[in-house]
Order: structure tokens, then sequence, then C-alpha cells
């Protein structure tokens, strides 16, 4: 049987460790990043993608004619707050193309072991009688497919 192989690779322990550096640097830099809680994140306006036109043209509004809004209002603010959104949806749209491919890198290397697993499994199962003490490692790989078909055997309540 021919293995699957959809990616070969390998990750050296001073590569992986420069890129755990890099990010920590990364976040580091961004000390201003927030974490919401779900109760907070329902309770705010989230203006996504469909808004970025009325907000720019907020922006413009505001800054060609300063003299419309009342004098409480924080133009500088306002202003620090569409340059910081402009400046993380360019990083942000590059880490979601990045964690687009290690999603779909980690899913196909996973994808690749799980199909080389189930070929020793074969291999145990179909020699698990001649050499001593593979009964034991056929029965603990087993398990994980027993408790996969009793979940789906489990009738909906």
């Amino acid at each position: 049987m021919a293995s699957q192989n959809l990616i070969s690779a390998a990750l050296t322990p001073e590569t992986k460790t420069d890129v755990l550096q890099k990010l920590a640097d990364i976040k580091s830099k961004m000390g201003f990043l927030l974490t919401l809680q779900p109760n907070e994140i329902q309770s705010i306006f989230k203006a996504g993608n469909a808004y970025a036109p009325f907000i720019d043209k907020a922006h413009s509004a505001i800054n060609s004619n300063p003299q419309i809004i009342a004098g409480v209002f924080d133009l500088e603010e306002f202003n620090k707050d569409y340059a910081l959104s402009k400046d993380l949806m360019t990083i942000v749209s590059q880490i979601d193309q990045l964690a687009d491919s290690l999603n779909n890198t980690l899913l196909a290397v996973n994808s690749d072991a799980m199909s080389a697993a189930l070929e020793v499994y074969a291999a145990v199962k179909q020699n698990r009688d001649k050499v001593p003490g593979l009964n034991v490692v056929a029965d603990d790989m087993g398990e994980f497919f027993k408790k996969a078909k009793k979940k789906a055997a489990q009738p909906a309540q």
C-alpha cells in the first residue's frame, strides 16, 4: 500500500525557536493588543468590512470640516483609532494568510501521520500473535476505534 505524503518537511529546533521568538517579539511590540471576553465582544459595535467605507467618509468629513463637530469630540483620538485600524488591517491580512497556510499544513501533516499510523496499526494487528507483546499494543491502539464507535452508536437525546 502506498503511503499518503502531502508534505515532507522538517522544522529544525533552531528555526522553531527563532519563529517563536519572533512571535514573542511581535506580541511585545504590540502591547496594546486586547483579549476581550465573550460578553465584551457581544456588547460592542462590530464595524467590520461593510462599515469601512462609512468610517473612511466620516474620517474625511471631520478632517475636512472640523468645525461641524462639538468641541468635546476627541478628533485626535479618532484619527489615532482610524490610523491604527488601517495599519492593523494590513497586518491582520498577512497573519490570516499565514495562519491559513499553517492550518492547512498542519491538517496535511496530521493526515499524513494518521495515514502512516493506520498502516502501522494494520501491521501490528497482522503480527500481534507473532511478536511477543504486540497483542498489548494492538489492543491499546484498537481502543481509539472502540471509543469512536461507542460515540457514534449512542442515540441522540
